[in-house]
């Protein structure tokens, strides 16, 4: 039980540092001004992507942006709650695919809530596009949320259809 919670613990780590070091990379390389906190584009990488820098100081894809300081008192105890709630729920799933699972969707989270705790907003930079459709802007974190998301989804299908095909 230790060896299996301390495995899923550096996981969390791993997603978690993966993020925190693309995003330091980004605002040491390109100067950013983390004082300032303005949107800016940084560089086009091919026909199909850019870094973008954007400060999301809203929720989810930029939602409630005005009123910052609600916001952030808010986001932090949601995330904060999900996060526990999540990691609850995964100690109780003893399979190790969901915990891969779990760690993507945990280490992002807490990605982002430490953004939003040292920025008061959370960093995005990768830009992806096709022509004038540009994609919402996002950083590793939200990669790593909707891997994990799309992992569970996954599993839980083939889990339950497994389960169905027993009875």
């Amino acid at each position: 039980m230790i060896y299996r919670l301390s495995k899923f613990f550096l996981l969390i780590l791993f997603f978690f540092a993966l993020d925190q070091i693309s995003k330091n990379i980004i605002i040491h390389f390109y100067n950013i001004d983390v004082e300032n906190l303005s949107s800016q584009f940084l560089t086009s990488i091919n026909e199909y992507l850019n870094l973008y820098l954007i400060w999301n100081k809203g929720f989810a894809f930029g939602l409630f942006q005005n009123d910052i300081k609600t916001v952030n008192n808010i986001y932090m105890i949601l995330m904060a709650a999900i996060i526990v709630v999540v990691f609850i729920y995964a100690l109780t799933i003893n399979s190790k695919v969901y915990y891969y699972g779990f760690s993507l969707i945990i280490g992002g989270a807490l990605g982002n809530l430490f953004d939003r705790y040292q920025y008061a907003a959370v960093l995005d930079f990768i830009d992806v596009h096709y022509n004038n459709f540009h994609w919402y802007v996002f950083n590793i974190a939200d990669i790593n949320i909707t891997l994990g998301c799309i992992l569970i989804i996954i599993l839980e299908l083939f889990s339950n259809r497994k389960k169905k095909n027993e009875i």
